[in-house]
């Protein structure tokens, strides 16, 4: 079910079922939800929700709190993390903070107070989520000492800002699962290119280029975005339009007309039965071959509004069958190589 624009879940992670009772009494209201899960796997799974923007994990000490705060950051980067930590448990709280914890609790908690810092939180946590997009689009341009870039500086700054925020807030009231997906692709596409050790610039434009690659989805029907059965063949040819549709929006902002290739040509296919231009093979650019593979894994691993999410493993798999025919089978391997791997330390952290 797609959730309101103003409806947040906070995964609250924690075996106090005492504790978990009343901070879900106080903190459940119009715009702040709480999820409970009770032991690492059951977080690890609820996580994986496009609708938790916000996790808190219960510190006790020897309990493996920090490592699963690493794991959840790895498995939804969009999530921001706060810890309950006990009243002289300095060290843990220091260390929750360099692990990216945006704030942490005293036990016991003063539940009354909750809500107000958990806004806080979110606030803080969707600001620098903005951040990181426009710092990302104002690193794409090489900035001279000359007094005439340095106005280009601070008029491209303005214009992207303003850009994209105005592009991103109009997106999510329509779609609420696309902020959260489009910044998990755009972190798993540029993992994918530094191991296939790409330039730092092109990495850049990747990742930059993902943060867009939904964009034109702005300008598909509601009926037929969120629409949780198949699509019929004039709805699916509808679909088909977003790629065009982004390419006509990005394209009057100069500075990101270099992306506009990567976000047209995402949807098409290795076999060449993809769109919107049917290219096939190495004819697609790499960049959206890279980025083509990431959305497909969050699609398979994140609910939707038409399916119900599977396992990772499982994932993999269905991208291994599709090399060669949907995917590129080198940015494949690279990328299963990649999961596996990180699934292998996590277990062995675990263990």
């Amino acid at each position: 079910m797609t959730r309101s624009p103003g409806d947040s879940e906070v995964l609250l992670v924690t075996c106090d079922e005492e504790l978990a009772e009343s901070m879900a009494g106080t903190v459940g209201g119009a715009d702040l939800r709480l999820v409970a899960a009770r032991g690492e796997e059951e977080a690890r799974t609820r996580v994986r929700s496009a609708a938790v923007e916000l996790a808190i994990v219960d510190h006790v000490p020897g309990n493996g709190c920090l490592r699963l705060v690493t794991d959840l950051v790895r498995i939804n980067p969009a999530v921001g993390l706060l810890v309950i930590v006990g009243p002289d448990d300095v060290e843990g709280a220091i260390e929750a903070a360099r692990q990216g914890a945006y704030d942490f609790f005293t036990r016991p908690v003063e539940v009354s107070k909750v809500p107000i810092r958990l806004r806080v939180a979110l606030e803080r946590h969707r600001r620098e989520l903005n951040d990181r997009a426009y710092r990302l689009a104002l690193e794409e341009r090489v900035l001279s000492k000359t007094e005439e870039i340095q106005e280009n500086r601070t008029r491209l700054r303005s214009q992207l800002m303003a850009t994209i925020e105005s592009l991103a807030r109009a997106l999510q009231w329509k779609d609420a699962y696309t902020e959260g997906h489009s910044r998990r692709v755009a972190a798993k596409s540029a993992d994918i290119a530094r191991a296939m050790g790409l330039p730092r610039e092109a990495v850049r434009q990747i990742e930059l280029a993902a943060l867009f690659h939904d964009i034109g989805k702005i300008g598909i029907r509601d009926d037929v975005l969120n629409k949780p059965g198949d699509l019929t063949g004039e709805e699916y040819e509808h679909m088909k339009q977003h790629p065009l549709v982004a390419e006509q929006i990005l394209s009057p902002i100069e500075e990101l007309r270099p992306i506009l290739p990567i976000v047209k040509h995402e949807h098409e296919q290795w076999d060449g039965k993809g769109y919107p231009d049917g290219l096939r093979g190495e004819g697609i650019p790499l960049a959206s071959r890279i980025i083509a593979v990431a959305d497909a894994f969050d699609s398979m691993v994140f609910d939707r509004v038409y399916r119900r999410a599977i396992g990772v493993e499982e994932a993999l798999a269905e991208l291994e069958r599709g090399a060669g025919v949907r995917f590129d089978p080198g940015v494949v391997g690279a990328f299963c190589a990649l999961e596996r791997a990180a699934a292998v330390t996590s277990g062995t952290a675990r263990a």
